[in-house]
């Protein structure tokens, strides 16, 4: 990697820059090259390009930016990093982590220079590993591209944005389909149609309540990663939880315990791995053990209107896979209300009561979906004010393996 004062032409040879890289250094930096370290003056700072990605595990290649700038005084040193670091909290870093730059030779094809490369600034942050990137040129890297939205720079969102735009998109396209299918049924007669529409609908009522379950596992997920893997900055109280743990993840190496004695390496791989027994173990629970322990930590409030809606298709989708498909006295009692109130096609509502056969209508279908939309962005909401904001992502985190 080249520091400042060195440059080589392309066949391999040292040279001399035609403009003289270092003319003075003062404390702000202004004698660095015009064409080249425009970047690295504090001013230029605030223009950078800013990416995080998951994760950059090597730091080898990290320099110091000491040695890329030997001749910098270290009072302009500090200013330069010192306005780095306002960028990257500009943009969403939690303040915690070395600042570095590494080197992009100048076959990355990023920025102007054919043999000289570009630096990028750099740093990770120690409470969850992700890397915050700057740079004077956009990075047009296929990994970047996939983990950055084109939100904006300095986009924050809730802890459970992934979830709830998943839940979203995921219900709508379940509505969407089952409607194109029911619609190519309507000019068909006879019984066989009817039952064929009956269990188009009775199977996408089930897509849909297990859209709910994904996205309530999927948020609680995210609580448990914030408290016990980025030291609860938010301050989320969990509930009592069952949990079988294993502790056969611990890792080892091919020949010893060199592994093990690690103690930093132990302690990630245990606390990953009691994530996902705790996570595993709430994904059993039934719905609504689940929401109290989600709604409890997060102090969730869900409204009356989305509650009932919720608890009437989970319900009922319990007495279709348990009770032959009739309501039963515990479902209603659970759901707390005398009667299931549906929704027909023709607009009127009307009463389940026990014992009545279960029997869906896409206007009932469509209006549960728009109350788990409602769900999805009402916490969302919460969530976004009761716990800190992260930095937007295209993809969300990975869940732990089932």
């Amino acid at each position: 990697m080249p520091s400042i004062k060195q440059r080589r032409t392309s066949k391999g040879q040292r040279k001399s820059p035609k403009k003289k890289v270092v003319v003075s250094l003062p404390d702000d930096g202004q004698g660095l090259s015009d064409e080249i370290f425009s970047l690295y003056r504090p001013e230029e700072i605030p223009r950078l390009y800013v990416y995080c990605y998951h994760h950059l595990d090597d730091l080898s290649f990290v320099r110091k930016p000491s040695e890329v700038f030997p001749e910098l005084r270290p009072n302009g040193l500090k200013r330069l990093v010192d306005s780095v670091k306002s960028r990257f909290l500009s943009a969403g870093w939690e303040g915690d982590g070395n600042v570095g730059l590494i080197w992009l030779p100048p076959f990355a094809d990023t920025g102007i220079e054919d043999t000289w490369g570009t630096y990028l600034w750099h740093v990770k942050q120690e409470n969850n590993g992700t890397s915050w990137v700057g740079s004077k040129y956009p990075l047009d890297f296929s990994r970047i591209r996939e983990q950055n939205e084109k939100l904006g720079s300095g986009t924050f969102v809730s802890i459970v944005y992934h979830a709830g735009k998943a839940l979203v998109e995921n219900a709508k396209s379940v509505v969407a389909e089952v409607g194109r299918k029911t619609t190519a049924l309507a000019n068909l007669a006879g019984s066989v149609a009817a039952d064929i529409r009956n269990d188009l609908l009775m199977s996408a009522q089930g897509e849909l309540v297990s859209e709910l379950h994904m996205f309530v596992d999927q948020c609680y997920l995210e609580v448990l990663l914030q408290v016990l893997n980025e030291g609860n900055p938010s301050k989320l109280r969990l509930g009592k939880f069952r949990a079988s743990l294993n502790f056969s993840y611990l890792p080892a190496d091919d020949g010893g315990n060199e592994i093990r004695d690690r103690a930093d390496v132990a302690q990630w791989f245990t606390l990953k791995g009691l994530i996902s027994d705790i996570w595993r173990s709430f994904r059993f629970e039934p719905f609504t053990s689940k929401t109290q322990m989600l709604f409890k930590a997060c102090e969730y409030k869900i409204p009356e209107e989305i509650r009932l809606q919720v608890t009437k298709h989970t319900q009922l989708r319990n007495c279709i896979q348990h009770h032959n498909r009739v309501v039963t006295e515990d479902a209603l009692q659970t759901a707390g209300v005398k009667e299931f109130v549906m929704l027909t096609d023709a607009g009127q509502r009307v009463k389940l009561a026990q014992g009545a056969p279960i029997v869906f209508s896409l206007a009932d279908l469509k209006e549960f979906c728009e109350s788990l939309v409602k769900l999805a962005t009402n916490i969302d909401q919460h969530m976004g004010n009761r716990t800190k904001r992260v930095w937007v992502s295209a993809r969300p985190r990975p869940t732990p393996t089932a």
